[in-house]
């Protein structure tokens, strides 16, 4: 997309004179039609919320935290493009100009004037994309960091790695890495006021005591505390996604963590259901195709699932790919001591499936597979997905850095990596679940046909993005080792079921160790030989690309 300049802003059309009124509105024409083509890569979804049937001290716990929310979103904004948002604040105050509207749509959703599903490209404004947006002072490439790094104290590197650092530069010639509860410290106090405040009107005694850690670790920027007390939660009827989690935006180092929030209302009945996976953890670890020294101890590890509809998105969680399920935290130290909390967000699966994937799948897939096409093959196949990300190796398990975190060993590759890992080793665990007996087994093609339907769905995101190059990877490797079959007559695409759970065994056992050797050389040499666009993937991308990429959820909230 061409870069769309300050033209569309009130003052500029003011500011036009009449004998322009021609070329103005032929250009505008013009903008406007090439604005609405790239909002037509979403499609508009509404999803309302009632709060009027809650009590009126339900209404208020969920109002504060909508209002916590909404500082927490400008803590990501100034984590991530400050010139995004001023664009984004100007075009707020033009009145009655659809061009104007249709950028603020844009804005918001890319979290600045960057197309998130392009490679980064502008649509607006007069800068180029940096990958450390405002976590690293503008220009600083990886090698400039680790040449800086490396001649720090052991603690001070600790800091310009830890995940919830920014760093600037000192105004002596060299840089420092400042803490975030220090660096937004401006937002950060009101969100704990609010937090406690909720924690002093709920009357759920685990919530009370998560949020008023949460609302303790903001102001220290330690969180281990809060994210065990998050795991343990019980049978509370709201929950939150809240506070620097993802690295996926870091594409410097691929340690720094965005704020995000979703604010949730609790499915019991769905979440209860899902608990017979707990147990199966360490039997998953174990039985991961790799030798012994690339697993991970297990034991003792614990699993909250949660179903739930969330009412508002912030942060990183409103922007780019829309989430249907979260594997959190990331903290490798509480993935090691208490496990992982999966939440899946019923009201994203359902827009997700219905808007994107049956589309989709219509125009790609084999239509003797298309009877297999199901939501529930597509729910079990996140729900694999968001279980796998807490096994294998999350530290380095082999060789000079063995004992570092995959991801700081790795660096911005990770990302990717990890999320085909969840990918495949989700698929390989499915096939032993199904085997004894814990999952149907007769709906065995629904689950793998609805995720190649998935894979496309991915794939379009783009091969910059940490989905989509995660799909590319598994569509490639599949087509070319068994699993996948792509007809080039018909350009269609089907599930090989004699051969599909070999192949996804032997690439679950690539990428496994990959995380475990922790070096990114060659990771990046696996990237290189199946990430390529190949003219069966070009014609793909090409044969769905009117369809919409992604959901572009239109939400409302009714208190009174």
């Amino acid at each position: 997309m061409k870069k769309i300049l300050m033209i569309f802003l009130a003052s500029s059309l003011l500011a036009c004179q009449p004998q322009n009124k021609q070329s103005e509105n032929t250009a505008n024409t013009e903008s406007s039609l090439e604005i609405k083509s790239y909002l037509s890569q979403y499609k508009p979804y509404p999803m309302d919320f009632d709060a009027t049937t809650y009590s009126e001290t339900d209404r208020t716990i969920l109002k504060k935290l909508v209002e916590a929310s909404e500082y927490l979103d400008t803590i990501y904004w100034l984590q991530t493009s400050k010139y995004g948002m001023h664009l984004r604040d100007s075009l707020e105050t033009v009145k009655d100009n659809p061009v104007a509207n249709d950028l603020l749509t844009l804005v918001k959703r890319n979290g600045g004037p960057f197309e998130l599903l392009n490679g980064y490209t502008p649509f607006m404004g007069n800068q180029t994309y940096y990958p450390g947006e405002e976590l690293y002072p503008h220009g600083m490439t990886a090698q400039q960091f680790d040449t800086y790094v490396q001649n720090l104290s052991e603690e001070e590197q600790a800091e310009f790695m830890y995940p919830y650092t920014v760093i600037k530069e000192d105004g002596n010639g060299g840089y420092k890495a400042v803490r975030y509860h220090i660096e937004y410290e401006k937002y950060i106090t009101p969100i704990v006021k609010l937090l406690n405040e909720v924690a002093d009107l709920t009357d759920n005694e685990s919530f009370a005591k998560f949020l008023r850690l949460k609302a303790e670790a903001l102001t220290t920027d330690n969180y281990y505390d809060a994210d065990v007390a998050w795991i343990d939660m019980k049978d509370s009827k709201f929950d939150v996604v809240f506070g620097p989690f993802e690295t996926y935006s870091d594409g410097v180092k691929g340690v720094k963590a965005k704020y995000e929030a979703y604010i949730e209302i609790i499915d019991q009945k769905a979440s209860e259901d899902l608990k017979k996976y707990t147990s199966y953890l360490s039997k998953m670890e174990e039985h991961l195709p790799i030798p012994e020294e690339y697993k991970s101890d297990a034991s003792g590890l614990t699993a909250t699932f949660v179903v739930v509809n969330d009412i508002i998105r912030k942060g990183e969680g409103a922007v780019g790919y829309q989430a249907v399920a979260t594997n959190l935290p990331n903290d490798p130290a509480v993935h090691a001591s208490k496990g992982t909390k999966k939440t899946f967000w019923k009201n994203m699966l359902k827009a997700r499936f219905n808007g994107i994937i049956i589309p989709v799948s219509n125009r790609l897939i084999d239509e003797s597979q298309l009877k297999y096409l199901s939501d529930e093959g597509f729910f079990q196949f996140v729900l694999m997905h968001e279980i796998c990300h807490a096994i294998g190796p999350r530290t380095v398990k082999v060789g000079s850095k063995k004992g570092m975190a995959a991801n700081a060993a790795i660096g911005p590759n990770y990302n990717a990596l990890e999320e085909c890992k969840a990918d495949v080793t989700g698929l390989y665990q499915l096939a032993y679940l199904m085997n004894e007996g814990v999952v149907d087994k007769s709906r065995r093609e629904e689950f793998y046909v609805s995720f190649l339907g998935s894979l496309f769905r991915s794939i379009r995101f783009g091969l910059d993005e940490a989905h989509g190059r995660a799909a590319a990877i598994s569509l490639s490797y599949l087509s070319t080792n068994g699993g996948i079959i792509y007809n080039e007559t018909t350009d269609k695409w089907a599930i090989d079921f004699n051969n599909f759970e070999e192949g996804i065994k032997n690439l679950d056992r690539e990428l496994l160790i990959l995380e475990g050797d922790g070096e990114n050389e060659k990771v990046q040499e696996f990237f290189d030989q199946w990430t390529k666009e190949t003219p069966a993937l070009a014609s793909a991308i090409k044969a769905t690309e009117d369809l919409p990429i992604d959901v572009l959820p239109v939400r409302s909230i009714k208190w009174e």
